[in-house]
């Protein structure tokens, strides 16, 4: 391989016989205590007051020994590293720190996990203490996903969810398709919904200063009083820049986009397949990436970005489970459309989610022939080769 090393396949988890399945979930409260500098846009956006609660959000679900844990956090996003310290805090039990799937919305109302945003170009906008903060909630909410199981039935089912989102860059290519996965209880009350689909969590713009998990929060409430439950949402290729379709940067705009991705995501489940996995099988594989970005190699010597880079390569991960007729693959940035569909086309499976930033945020994953270092988007890549790399990786995953 030219552009991946693969350096660990774990697994494959068979089981022959079909075994209970139980699931779990659970929703903790992870907004700032205090001031934060905000992500996303530019510097020194200093937080001003607190709109709506930001989430760590977790559907787990156990079938005989096998676990596996999707934890969703209203964050512009987390180094691998930074996920590592919640998985190793959180696994024990039956629980392993690779059976935690931890990604996030890529809210850009929300504090600066990454570091970029701080208060000038080269100054770190992340708390500590938030960082300490969140760890604590993350692990608190897999805790209470898992500790709150029950036997389940599952039910998948997917959409087009129109009207709702745009592709700024490449106008006409994108990827409309919405997943949701179900889990109810034997007397069929909801546990958890799992929403899948790809739109940036930015349709507040940049003039707001209050925190809010922006569109995703009217999409948790709309779900969740349809059907009960809580509601995990994973954003899927959302890169390029695929952004909210609204008229104006405002409040009433983000619950207008929110409320329709939740109606979507009802009408999903409306003709949803029931989904009765014998076994969880979770493949993973480590991979080193080329980095020529020289931006973030600055930024990384600065430790402004707290991102270890060796000998020009970075290491992150990508996973693939399989749940009866649903495939879910990890991406660790965020896939442009195009990128999205060639590794849905490399899945099996009736349902193929992709889960963006999953694990990682190695910002945007552009395939290699679109990649343009005159554009803004390849300001915020590893550089040409992360794409084909991924694709590497995914091949490996499926074969």
């Amino acid at each position: 391989m030219n552009d991946m090393s693969l350096l660990q396949t774990t697994d494959v988890l068979e089981r022959g016989a079909r075994l209970e399945i139980e699931a779990g979930a659970a929703a903790v409260d992870i907004t700032p205590k205090r001031q934060v500098f905000i992500a996303g846009y530019g510097q020194n956006r200093l937080s001003r007051g607190i709109h709506d609660p930001i989430w760590a959000r977790c559907l787990f679900l156990r079938i005989g020994e096998e676990t596996v844990a999707f934890l969703s956090l209203d964050l512009i996003g987390l180094f691998l590293d930074d996920v590592d310290v919640i998985r190793n805090r959180a696994a024990g039990n039956d629980l392993r720190p690779r059976d935690i799937i931890v990604s996030c919305t890529h809210n850009h109302e929300g504090p600066d996990t990454l570091g970029l945003w701080g208060p000038s170009i080269g100054q770190s906008g992340i708390d500590p203490d938030y960082l300490d903060q969140l760890v604590e909630g993350a692990v608190s909410c897999i805790s209470e996903a898992r500790e709150s199981s029950v036997s389940a039935h599952l039910e998948v089912g997917s959409t087009s969810a129109t009207g709702v989102s745009r592709n700024a860059r490449d106008p006409g290519v994108l990827d409309p398709t919405l997943v949701s996965l179900r889990a109810s209880a034997e007397n069929g009350e909801t546990i958890a919904t799992l929403v899948n689909f790809a739109n940036h969590p930015e349709s507040l713009g940049s003039e707001n200063v209050l925190i809010s998990s922006d569109w995703p929060g009217y999409l948790y409430r709309s779900v969740e009083r349809a059907i009960g439950g809580t509601c995990v949402f994973q954003n899927a290729a959302l890169g390029g820049m695929v952004t909210p379709d609204v008229t104006a940067h405002t409040f009433e705009e983000a619950e207008r986009i929110g409320s329709a991705t939740g109606s979507a995501t009802i009408a999903a489940l409306r003709s949803a397949t029931q989904l009765a996995p014998s076994h969880i099988d979770h493949r993973m594989v480590e991979a080193e990436i080329p980095v020529t970005n020289q931006r973030f190699l600055s930024l990384a010597q600065l430790k402004t970005l707290k991102r270890e880079f060796r000998n020009g390569v970075v290491r992150t991960e990508i996973h693939m489970i399989r749940l009866g007729d649903l495939w879910m693959a990890t991406v660790p940035g965020e896939a442009l459309p195009k990128l999205g569909l060639q590794i849905k086309a490399l899945m099996g499976g009736a349902f193929k989610a992709l889960i963006g930033l999953g694990n990682d945020e190695l910002g945007y994953l552009i395939p290699e022939e679109d990649f343009d270092p005159s554009r803004y988007e390849e300001s915020m890549s590893l550089g040409p080769k992360t794409a084909p790399s991924i694709l590497s990786a995914v091949r490996q995953l499926t074969e």
